[in-house]
C-alpha cells in the first residue's frame, strides 16, 4: 500500500517545502517580525498549493521505488522547475511579484530540491527496511497453467515486488478432459526458502492460508475456467489481478502489477489513501484508549483477582485480516477453567451456526458481568490496534475453532481487519442468534466501508455502550 500511495510521500514532501521556505526567510532577512509574519504564511501557503497542482498533473514515468537514484534526481529537478514556472505565472498574474525579493525564491528552489532528494533516497531505505519483515509484505498466490509456470515465476522475479510475499504456485493442467490442479507451496526454512507439494485441496488450502491477494497468469485455461477461479476468490474476499494476456488481447488493462498488465477483479477495491486514514485514526485512537486502560487497571485488575485468582489479562488466539492468527486480549470476565466447561454446555448453545453463547453463562464472574454490560473488558484491544492486528471498528474476529469450520464465502469478512466495534456490535448482538447474520452484517460493513461510516459507527458505539443497548 505505501509504495503505491502517492500521499505517502507528499506528506513528507510538505515538510519539506516548508522546511525551505522558513530557511529562505531567514537566510534574507535573520528576523521576521510584524507584517512579514503574515506574508511567510501567505507564501508558504502559496509554495504548498503550487507544489500540489504539479504533482496531481505530473507523472513520473516510473512509481517510487522502482526509480535508481539518478532517475529520482532528474524527478525532483523536474517537479522543482514545474513549480518555479507555475508559480512564475501566479504571481505575475497577481502582480504580486514583490511580495519577496527573488533572493527568496532562489534559495528555496535550491534548498527544496536538495531536501526532496535527500527525503526520497531515505524514504526509500525505510521502506526497503519495512517490507524485508515478512508481516508487512501481501500475501500472493500465484496461479499458472503448467505450460507457463516457469515463465510467470521468471516474471515475478524480474518484476522486484518487495512489497508482496508468494506463498505458494498453484499449477493448473490437465489430465485427460480433467482439470489437474497442483499446489507448489513455499515454505521459509533455515536455509531459505523450500518448495513443498502440498496434500491440501484448492478448497481447503484457500480457506486455511493467509492470501491477500491473488495473481492469475492462464492464457491456456478457457473463460470459463477463469471465471470460476475469479469468482471462487471473490467469494473470500481475496482481490485478484488476471494478467492481460489471459484473455484475449482486445482486453484493457486497468493497472500493472509489476511487469504485468492485469485486471483486478475485487468485491471491493479500498483505496490506499483511505486506509492510511483508517491507519491514522486507529494509532491516535489507540493511543488515547490504552492510557484509559492503564488507568482502569488500578481498579480492575485487583477486582478480578479478589473473585477468582489468575491472570487479569485474558489472551486468546484469532483470526485478522485474510487468516492472519494473532493474540487477542481482554480483561478477564470468566473462571480460569472456562474453556474446559465449554464442552459441557455446547448442547446449549443458542446461537445457530459456528459461534456460541449462552445466556447466563455459569463461566462468567460477579466482576465479569459487570465489565462485559459496560464493555468495559475489551479496552484492552486498544493495544491490539496499535500493534496493527486490529482497528477501531471492523468484523468481528473469529476463534481459530471457528476459522477452521469456515465455509468459502465465509473468509470474505475477513478482508479488512477485524474491529473492536463494528456494524454487528450495534446492530444488538444480544438480539442475533445465527452466525449468518453475522456474517451478513459484516460484509455490509465491507461493501459499504468508508471513514464517515468509522466514524458514525464510532458515535453509535458510545451510545451502546452509556445504554448498555446489546452487550452480552
Amino acid at each position: 500500500m505505501l509504495v503505491k500511495n502517492k500521499s505517502f510521500y507528499m506528506l513528507l514532501d510538505v515538510g519539506e517545502i516548508i522546511i525551505s521556505f522558513v530557511l529562505a526567510i531567514f537566510l534574507r532577512y535573520r528576523v521576521v517580525q510584524g507584517r512579514m509574519i503574515s506574508d511567510a504564511w501567505f507564501g508558504c501557503i502559496l509554495m504548498i498549493f503550487v507544489y500540489v497542482l504539479v504533482v496531481l498533473f505530473y507523472q513520473p514515468p516510473k512509481p517510487l521505488m522502482k526509480r535508481n537514484n539518478w532517475e529520482e534526481l532528474q524527478i525532483v529537478l523536474a517537479a522543482n522547475l514545474y513549480m518555479a514556472l507555475l508559480l512564475a505565472m501566479i504571481l505575475y498574474l497577481n502582480r504580486a511579484g514583490t511580495l519577496f525579493p527573488r533572493s527568496v525564491y532562489i534559495v528555496f528552489f535550491v534548498s527544496n530540491t536538495i531536501l526532496m532528494y535527500i527525503g526520497r533516497f531515505n524514504l526509500k531505505k525505510v521502506l526497503r527496511a519495512y517490507y524485508k519483515k515478512s508481516g508487512n509484505r501481501k500475501k500472493l498466490l500465484i496461479c499458472a497453467n503448467r505450460e507457463n509456470l516457469v515463465a510467470a515465476i521468471d516474471k515475478f522475479v524480474h518484476s522486484f515486488l518487495f512489497e508482496y510475499e508468494v506463498i505458494a504456485v498453484v499449477e493448473v493442467g490437465k489430465k485427460g478432459n480433467r482439470e489437474e490442479i497442483r499446489i507448489h507451496q513455499i515454505e521459509q526454512g533455515i536455509r531459505g526458502e523450500r518448495i513443498v507439494l502440498s496434500g491440501e485441496n484448492l478448497k481447503d488450502f484457500l480457506k486455511h492460508q493467509v492470501i491477500d491477494e491473488a495473481l492469475l497468469c492462464l492464457p491456456y485455461s478457457t473463460r470459463e475456467e477463469v471465471n470460476r477461479f475469479i469468482v471462487r476468490l471473490e467469494t473470500m474476499g481475496i482481490e485478484t489481478h488476471v494478467a492481460v494476456d489471459t484473455y484475449d488481447h482486445q482486453e484493457k488493462a486497468i493497472e500493472r502489477l509489476g511487469a504485468y498488465r492485469v485486471l483486478t477483479y475485487s468485491p471491493r477495491i479500498f483505496e490506499p489513501t483511505e486506509l492510511f486514514i483508517k491507519r491514522v485514526m486507529d494509532v491516535v485512537g489507540g493511543i488515547v484508549g490504552s492510557l484509559v486502560t492503564v488507568l482502569l487497571c488500578l481498579v480492575i485488575v485487583p477486582a478480578i483477582h479478589l473473585e477468582s485468582p489468575g491472570p487479569a489479562i485474558f489472551k486468546q488466539v484469532r483470526i485478522g485480516r485474510n487468516g492472519r492468527r494473532f493474540c487477542i486480549y481482554k480483561f478477564r470476565s470468566m473462571y480460569m477453567d472456562a474453556e474446559e466447561r465449554k464442552k459441557e454446555l455446547m448442547k446449549k448453545n443458542e446461537m445457530k451456526g459456528l459461534m456460541f453463547k449462552i445466556k447466563d453463562d455459569p463461566r462468567i464472574t460477579k466482576v465479569g458481568k459487570f465489565l462485559r454490560k459496560t464493555s468495559l473488558d475489551e479496552f484492552p484491544q486498544f493495544f491490539n490496534v496499535l500493534k496493527g492486528d486490529m482497528s477501531l471498528v471492523g468484523t468481528r474476529p473469529p476463534t481459530e475453532d471457528e476459522f477452521l469450520q469456515y465455509e468459502e464465502h465465509h473468509k470474505r469478512r475477513l478482508s479488512l481487519k477485524p474491529g473492536i466495534t463494528g456494524l454487528w456490535q450495534v446492530s444488538g448482538r444480544s438480539d442475533i442468534h445465527d452466525f449468518e447474520e453475522v456474517v451478513s452484517l459484516d460484509l455490509e460493513y465491507i461493501d459499504k466501508w468508508s471513514i464517515w461510516l468509522d466514524i458514525r459507527l464510532l458515535i453509535q458505539t458510545v451510545y451502546v455502550v452509556l445504554f448498555h443497548r446489546g452487550a452480552s
